[in-house]
């Protein structure tokens, strides 16, 4: 796929690994300016009210293999720990979007890291997603 300045790209549904309990990645925008990561979490059903979320300022990427990080410059509709969004039944949901600086060209793989199990010993928590892959072949173009 060829790129231009402005042209802004869309990954539906990438694949990717982590835990039970985690947002679902729903889409990346990115464009020369950012990248977008949407998500949707549904409350777990193992907390009566439904729980809590939030999101860790240090957030970032880890583009693979070159181990470049990219640190999280907004997040949207979801609050910055220590603060939280407490749910307020069981079948409650959220939507919220992470920021990040554009992408390097040609990036197919990277982990999105809220606290790094190499560094924090207790990250079972944490909205942590390994090996996402950005598929070019299936993205689309969108103005």
């Amino acid at each position: 796929m060829k790129k231009t300045s402005d042209k802004t790209i869309l990954y539906n549904l990438p694949s990717y690994k982590t835990g039970d309990g985690r947002p679902n990645l729903l889409r990346i925008i990115v464009t020369t300016k950012f990248a977008k990561i949407d998500f949707g979490y549904q409350t777990m059903r193992k907390y009566e009210e439904g729980g809590w979320v939030r999101m860790a300022r240090e957030t970032f990427i880890r583009i693979k293999p070159s181990g470049e990080k990219l640190t999280m410059t907004e997040a949207v509709n979801i609050p910055y720990a220590p603060q939280r969004h407490d749910f307020k039944t069981r079948k409650d949901w959220l939507y919220f979007s992470l920021y990040f600086p554009p992408f390097p060209p040609n990036t197919k793989l990277f982990d999105l890291i809220e606290a790094d199990p190499g560094v924090h010993t207790d990250t079972h928590n944490d909205f942590n997603f390994f090996d996402i892959k950005l598929n070019h072949s299936e993205a689309i173009e969108i103005l």
